[in-house]
């Protein structure tokens, strides 16, 4: 099989295209091509994965008909990131063309790729006859080596990671770590906030700390994302504070109880971590058990050979 990877929002080191779907693809003895959508086509592959409606439309020109075309669906259209720069006056007209966009992209697709629940219910709705694979954001255990979890006595590394933004909740995660470091004056609070890695330093970063944070706005749209970096996180075998929201309840329901609350309440996760650092056994308990999520259920191992068979399926 030739793969075309033909993409607008995603880049050829997208690690869910370069560190996971190719790689399967290309050890089961397929060809994958990465293109950006700007780009001229100079194959004629046998399968198209289009990441945005737009990169859909363009394929079915260059490639024509033959082609099996793959509507890999991991963004909103229309998203906050799409109306942020509209005025007033243009957002229901920019709003209205993006819905219309989308039901293209569905129209023409042979078949999707879902990477989450909610973002695949407008399609399954509308396309039930068309064939379709839930493929989350698992990470590759590979990728990611933890270090054996230590008690927690003289240090604590929190990490933050993403966009320094008040949506996203850098400044939540600043307020509970300066909260820990007055409720527990003998400790160091360390927070590391870390933003535009390389995929590989990504994952090595993420093997330093002890408790990874993240606390964003739990409106609308974010309660319905499913955070990629929630998974790389388990895979290390450490605890999570993550804001409470139905993607994570409907996606990961086993770290409902210690691992989530509301994003403003900052108080309650600092003595979470207070109360990591005071019980070594609660600490390493979460550590082994987010591990041991990874390890039986929560990675890119557990679904590789299904996704591969889901493309072969498609040419036959």
């Amino acid at each position: 099989m030739k793969v075309l990877f033909y993409q607008t929002a995603h880049p050829s080191t997208d690690d869910r295209i370069k560190y996971h779907q190719q790689v399967s693809l290309t050890e089961a003895g397929h060809q994958c091509i990465y293109a950006a959508a700007a780009n001229e086509i100079k194959v004629l592959p046998d399968v198209v994965i289009c990441d945005t409606p737009l990169a859909l439309w363009q394929a079915r020109k260059a490639c024509g008909r033959k082609a099996f075309y793959v509507y890999d669906i991991t963004e909103w259209y229309p998203s906050k990131k799409n109306m942020r720069n509209a005025t007033w006056w243009l957002k229901p007209i920019k709003w209205c063309a993006l819905v219309l966009a989308s039901i293209y992209a569905g129209c023409v697709a042979d078949a999707f790729i879902f990477g989450e629940y909610h973002k695949a219910l407008p399609f399954r709705t509308l396309f039930r006859w068309k064939r379709y694979i839930y493929l989350p954001y698992y990470p590759l255990l590979s990728y990611i080596k933890p270090t054996k979890p230590q008690a927690l006595t003289k240090q604590v590394r929190l990490l933050y990671a993403g966009p320094k933004t008040k949506e996203k909740g850098y400044d939540r995660a600043q307020k509970v770590a300066q909260l820990c470091q007055e409720m527990m004056p003998k400790v160091h609070i360390e927070l590391s906030a870390i933003e535009g890695l390389s995929f590989e330093d990504f994952c090595q970063e993420v093997t330093k700390h002890d408790i990874f944070i993240d606390l964003r706005d739990d409106d609308f749209e974010n309660t319905r994302c499913l955070p990629i970096k929630l998974f790389y996180y388990m895979a290390a075998g450490r605890p999570v504070i993550f804001s409470d929201l139905k993607s994570i309840r409907h996606g990961v329901p086993e770290i409902i109880d210690n691992s989530l609350i509301k994003p403003n309440d900052i108080e309650n996760a600092a003595k979470m971590i207070c109360r990591y650092v005071s019980d070594k056994e609660a600490y390493l308990a979460v550590c082994k058990r987010n591990r041991q999520l990874a390890e039986s259920k929560y990675n890119w191992d557990k679904q590789s050979t299904m996704f591969v068979r889901f493309m072969e399926d498609i040419c036959r």
